[in-house]
């Protein structure tokens, strides 16, 4: 009905009376014409100015844009080198640090022995001289004098330094799997024990092996830390101790440890520096580019060149008083701990160098650039620029003219359009449709109870009564969508206030300052309120009680019975007559569900204790997913032979209790179905094995961030799919009694 009158109104307002016809279309012609031979007059008059224009204004722009890409690029090139030789000197401290930390450990742990000999047992070590030994075992190694006047005496202090034997190999093997490390201690009272002195295969000894002739007090390592009497890095050096790691250069570092009478001897590590070595070899910029580390007494202890002053060399040279004065000066700055940069004059090359301290040595990073590499780098960037401006002339100029002559075919299109238009211009019906355009605009405007009052006696005022109408029928309409957006909205907020009520109930502070335990929890309901839950209390001191269960369905029902089964499984084992029998619990909590249960809801649970004193967990699993346990660093499910029914489906069901023991570092993961059965864009299943992949990877992290993985994994597989199920989770780890 609506779209017919338009019609007819749109024809009405086509045809018109011939008067106002033929004035309009010579009015139109007229001024079309003359508009457009003005326009094409001063386009033509202006576009040769504006081409000029644009010649020299490019040209100018060309000049300055190209000087200024060069001062830009070099300034950006200097900026960039600067940062790179800090970054690169922070990761050589921060990779030397670690190194010097854990010297220290190694050093504070050596004393700790020595100053509570009270303490430990006498320690077993092997000798290489009496026998074999087997790979990666640490042994002792006696001084020439020690074996002249007897091991015996000195077996008493052998026997308390072996406490730390147990420490060496691991330490050592942070360092060692792709090149050569050691980690040993040398005694004041001429003995070392070291852990990779025979790697390999079980070593068997000659008489003349000079690792049995080793005297750790004569040697450098030794007797810098004893001098500087704290830790300190040695020099590269090559190792003679073993055929298979006979000249390979390290760099060691060395702390004192003490006894009760002061100096006890001297720990150190031994780390290969070819990894060190590569690092400079890859960093180098450009063809001709260098990287060397200087000491700060000048020396050059590492470079990436072979030949020149930079080079290393058996009799090295102080750079601070090089015949070079910028090298001199640079030099100079280097062994003060400052960063800087400088151009240098190398070898007959011109070089840009940067440089910056590597500050827990005491050493400094050079990195050097060739200023033929960095000029030719920014003249390409100049050229490449200019080229560019005189292409955007080029295309300038041809937009112009494209652009001039889609004007000219945009006014005489335009032109007729307007002729066989015209009659729409009639005054007939423009002043009653400016009417209607005004009070439709304030009808848009909000204002529902404005009435378009026209008396054309035509289409037109069909079309304002038209318009009326449909004004009282936005209106109510408007009002019925106030008031469902108004209920929906109360609801909206109804279901706030129980989610928020539900998430109180569940325990919210995780045991933090227990050190018996760690424990995590996490729900994340597939609605405003779910039906999984979990709880976790202490009965007493040594007792920890855990649950996880998942109610049939979903919303405020499966909410509602959620906090019915909660309330009863927690009252049942704090009034339970014998704490360990949860299998009783269970049966009375099933009955407890099973009466008045008119809704026919169920509820998995699966509920446990913990003793904390001996590490034996107490559980029952009435019908719900089987738990992972940690068993020697690896997840395995927890399955019964028989499985259980649900709580609320069967009021005679009868329950067992089992019984497993989790060792120190070991933990149980709990978890409704809302993990394993998480669904993906293509409807596949998250699944068991993919949950114990997960949890297998996860190392020796704490419950929290164990949990937090594997939701993050959860969500990556399920990507942008809708979460189907409540995702709940539970992790405890048994950290030993205190």
């Amino acid at each position: 009905m609506v779209r017919g009158d338009f019609l007819r109104i749109l024809r009405n307002m086509v045809c018109g009376q011939a008067s106002i016809r033929g004035r309009l279309l010579r009015l139109l012609v007229a001024s079309s014409l003359l508009s457009a031979l003005v326009f094409a007059g001063l386009s033509f008059y202006g576009i040769t100015f504006v081409s000029r224009d644009i010649a020299d204004m490019g040209n100018q722009l060309s000049e300055s844009g190209a000087e200024y890409t060069k001062q830009y690029i070099n300034k950006t090139s200097k900026d960039t080198l600067a940062g790179l030789v800090k970054a690169e000197a922070g990761y050589l401290d921060h990779e030397m640090a670690k190194l010097q930390h854990d010297v220290r450990i190694l050093s504070d742990a050596l004393t700790w022995i020595q100053c509570h000999p009270d303490h430990y047992l006498p320690g077993s070590i092997p000798d290489p001289h009496n026998g074999k030994v087997p790979p990666t075992v640490p042994c002792v190694i006696y001084s020439p004098d020690v074996r002249q006047r007897g091991i015996e005496t000195v077996q008493r202090e052998v026997a308390l330094t072996a406490n730390i034997s147990g420490t060496l190999a691991p330490m050592e093997k942070t360092y060692g799997d792709s090149s050569y490390s050691a980690t040993y201690c040398g005694s004041k009272y001429g003995f070392l024990i070291c852990s990779s002195v025979f790697p390999g295969d079980a070593y068997s000894p000659m008489s003349d092996d000079p690792a049995l002739d080793y005297d750790p007090r004569i040697r450098p390592w030794y007797e810098n830390a004893i001098k500087a009497n704290k830790a300190v890095f040695s020099l590269p050096y090559r190792t003679i101790l073993t055929e298979e790691h006979n000249n390979v250069e390290v760099i060691s570092c060395s702390a004192p440890y003490y006894d009760a009478d002061g100096i006890a001897g001297v720990a150190s590590l031994d780390m290969a520096t070819e990894p060190l070595r590569g690092y400079l070899r890859d960093s180098v910029i450009g063809e001709k580019g260098m990287n060397f580390i200087m000491s700060d007494t000048g020396r050059v202890v590492f470079s990436t060149v072979q030949e020149g002053v930079l080079a290393e060399s058996d009799a090295p040279k102080d750079l601070r008083d090089s015949d070079v004065p910028e090298l001199a000066q640079a030099a100079r700055q280097m062994a003060e701990g400052e960063s800087g940069m400088m151009p240098v004059e190398i070898d007959g090359g011109k070089y840009m160098l940067a440089f910056s301290p590597i500050s827990i040595m005491g050493w400094s990073l050079g990195i050097l650039v060739s200023q033929d590499d960095m000029t030719s780098s920014i003249q390409e960037s100049q050229n490449y620029f200019m080229g560019q401006m005189d292409q955007f002339k080029a295309d300038l100029q041809n937009e112009y003219l494209f652009l001039l002559k889609m004007s000219l075919l945009v006014l005489f299109i335009m032109i007729a359009i307007m002729f066989f238009l015209s009659e729409r211009l009639s005054d007939r019906f423009v002043k009653p449709i400016r009417q209607m355009a005004e009070g439709v605009r304030e009808i848009a405007g909000g204002n529902l109870d404005k009435k378009l009052d026209i008396k054309t006696g035509d289409e037109i005022e069909h079309l304002a009564v038209c318009f009326n109408a449909m004004t009282e029928d936005l209106k109510a309409y408007i009002d019925n969508l106030s008031q469902v957006m108004a209920e929906r909205e109360k609801a909206a907020a109804e279901l706030s206030v129980a989610k928020n009520i539900q998430l109180g109930a569940l325990p919210q502070e995780f045991l933090t300052g227990c050190q018996e335990f760690q424990i995590y929890a996490s729900m994340d309901a597939a609605k405003g309120v779910g039906g999984d839950f979990y709880d976790f209390y202490q009965t007493d001191e040594k007792h920890l009680v855990i649950t996880i269960a998942d109610v049939s369905g979903k919303g405020i029902p499966a909410a509602l019975f959620m906090m019915r089964a909660k309330t009863a499984l927690k009252n049942l084992v704090l009034m339970a007559k014998d704490p360990d029998d949860f299998a009783a619990v269970m049966m009375l909590a099933n009955q407890e569900l099973c009466r008045e249960n008119e809704e026919m809801m169920f509820v998995t649970v699966f509920l446990a204790q913990l003793n904390l004193a001996t590490g034996e967990l107490i559980y029952v699993n009435g019908g719900h997913n089987p738990p992972l346990v940690q068993e020697k660093g690896r997840f395995r499910y927890l399955r019964d032979k028989k499985k259980h029914a649900m709580l609320g489906v069967n009021e005679e069901e009868v329950y067992e209790s089992h019984h497993l023991v989790l060792q120190p570092g070991e933990m149980i993961f709990l978890y409704t179905d809302g993990v394993t059965e998480a669904m993906n864009e293509a409807g596949d299943m998250y699944s068991e094995d993919r949950l114990r992949a997960t949890l297998n990877g996860q190392g020796e992290k704490d419950v929290r961030k164990i949990l937090a993985a594997v939701r993050k994994d959860v969500g990556a597989y399920a990507g942008e799919a809708e979460q189907s199920d409540d995702i709940t989770m539970l992790g405890l780890k048994y950290c030993g009694y205190k």
